[in-house]
């Protein structure tokens, strides 16, 4: 059994393209054939190249690999997504232990805000403090509305974030569970599915949030999600 320790590199701002990606000091045939598989992202390919048992770590959709490298580290101005230490024979990858992962969530993020806000030609405000650790985002658009979840795969969190356009106003708003952001906007809280509403340059976002682990949220964290837009 050989053992070795895989660097893989990514860059914040480009994609992967085939030319970038080079067998480097792996002379066996079955972790070339492998890095080249992953490169490509060609799950079925990669699956032939591993041993049964074997797991593959996920490679996120938002991780661009630009290149792999063995140990030492990679250059000052490369970025580490992530580390895996690779088993291997002469036949297949017969285990793979996950050393590092620096995959960047957020990057799912700015690709669907972007893509809204040149459909619409409209600015969107973006969440800067969360309530747990952020492991995925994904987002969609149908028609108007723009959807963003933050999760946590561990303890199932979840933090939701939907924009959609709306003229309505809120400033005359007044009740037990109308707030006022730190900036003077108001916004109203629907305490029967723990939602906070407000509207910002004609867009109303509606903020959710739930966890398995924690229950207990209430809304002084949606509020503080709502302050750390601004």
């Amino acid at each position: 059994m050989k053992k070795i320790e895989l660097v893989v590199l990514a860059f914040l701002l480009l994609y992967f393209s085939i030319q970038h990606v080079k067998a480097g000091p792996y002379d066996d045939d079955v972790v070339s054939n492998f890095l080249i598989a992953m490169a490509n992202k060609e799950e079925e390919q990669l699956k032939t190249y591993v041993s049964s048992n074997v797991k593959i770590p996920e490679i996120r959709e938002e991780t661009p690999i630009s290149g792999f490298s063995g140990l030492p580290s990679p250059k000052e101005n490369d970025r580490v997504a992530f580390i895996w230490e690779i088993t291997f024979n002469q036949e297949k990858v017969t285990d793979i232990r996950v050393v590092y992962d620096g995959s960047n969530p957020f990057m799912n993020e700015s690709k669907i805000i972007k893509e809204y806000m040149n459909k619409h030609i409209v600015n969107i405000l973006t969440v800067s403090q969360f309530p747990f650790d952020i492991t995925h985002v994904e987002g969609s658009i149908n028609n108007d509305i723009l959807l963003i979840r933050y999760q946590n795969v561990n303890s199932h969190g979840l933090l939701q974030v939907r924009v959609e356009p709306d003229e309505e106003n809120l400033k005359a708003a007044e009740g037990e569970n109308i707030y006022t952001l730190k900036n003077g906007i108001r916004a109203l809280y629907q305490p029967n599915v723990n939602q906070l509403i407000f509207v910002h340059d004609s867009l109303k976002y509606s903020i959710s949030i739930e966890s398995e682990i924690t229950e207990n949220f209430t809304v002084q964290d949606l509020l503080e999600i709502a302050n750390s837009m601004f």
